[in-house]
């Protein structure tokens, strides 16, 4: 076997090993604010999705906040590292977009998958309480519904999923921690409860579960994953003893998603008294993973097929 002919099996060899392992993973935003800011990059662009242009460690999204108590925003960045939410007696809204518009994610084959890390710590938790005041979002924001400076997020035909928390030391509902699809089209995003449904709640998380404490901190994890026509998506939140364990976990298929696609992270707090006075977040976070379609691999296996009947003809 002469040279050439080992170099060209040695290639087919190894893009056999890259059709079996051709995913591709992409951190598209990993934020810790080292920076001391909030706000980069800003409108038109929203994240630095995977690029560190301005080359200050982080992977950056744009936050936007609303609400200002005693000319203070409620959304800040009071030292290097530390994101921070101050919530009052109403509601405020903290939203990021992790792509630039005409750059979603789109969970378009089979296997794709979007996952979404916030890592927080709760100040000023309030004992107990009966609400689901504390709302989290992972949507698509359609074109032109974008904010472009400090408020919440207006009326809009927002497509994805949402979190409902009883936020408390101990939890004063039976579904403190529930999963639900967007089933109103054009409306407000979080602060309307009927513009959602389809719930499920988080097994064995019932009433007067251990539930958040101050200062403690916690991660929330969401992922979406598409599997064939159906989105598989779960939750779990990890931290100090919430429900006894340490962990807290929601998932579900949904067989007729409105939307593959996604751009935005939303957080509503109603307000202290049934959620805490502070949050603190370290580290927002967004992975994408792709996996090439079918059509691309056979073609892959065309090619590799051909090459190998060539050198055997040889």
């Amino acid at each position: 076997m002469n040279r050439q002919r080992c170099f060209v099996l040695a290639v087919i060899a190894a893009s056999l090993v890259g059709w079996t392992t051709s995913s591709h993973a992409a951190t598209l935003v990993s934020d810790m604010w080292s920076d001391g800011t909030r706000t980069d990059p800003a409108s038109p662009v929203y994240s630095e999705m995977g690029v560190d242009s301005d080359s200050d460690g982080n992977l950056e999204s744009a936050w936007f906040g609303n609400n200002v108590t005693s000319g203070v925003p409620s959304l800040t960045v009071p030292s290097a590292g530390t994101l921070r939410g101050a919530v009052a007696t109403s509601s405020v809204s903290w939203t990021t977009y992790f792509t630039p518009e005409g750059s979603e994610v789109n969970l378009a084959n089979n296997g794709d998958s979007l996952r979404i890390t916030w890592d927080f710590t709760p100040t000023g938790v309030n004992s107990s309480n009966t609400s689901q005041n504390f709302r989290i979002a992972l949507v698509d924001t359609p074109s032109g519904a974008r904010l472009t400076s400090d408020n919440a997020p207006g009326s809009a035909a927002y497509a994805g999923y949402a979190l409902f928390l009883n936020v408390g030391q101990t939890t004063g509902r039976s579904t403190p921690f529930q999963l639900l699809e967007r089933t109103v089209a054009n409306s407000d995003l979080l602060s309307t409860s009927a513009n959602w449904g389809n719930a499920v709640n988080a097994a064995g998380f019932g009433n007067g579960a251990v539930g958040y404490v101050d200062g403690q901190a916690y991660e929330l994890v969401m992922t979406l994953t598409r599997n064939g026509s159906s989105l598989d998506i779960a939750a779990t939140m990890t931290g100090g003893n919430i429900n006894s364990t340490g962990n807290v976990s929601v998932s579900t298929t949904d067989a007729s998603p409105s939307s593959f696609i996604f751009d935005t992270f939303s957080l509503r707090p109603s307000n202290a008294s049934t959620t805490a006075s502070q949050f603190d977040t370290s580290r927002f976070k967004v992975e994408f993973t792709t996996v090439p379609e079918i059509g691309s691999l056979w073609l892959m296996g065309l090619g590799v097929a051909a090459s190998l009947a060539y050198w055997r003809r040889r």
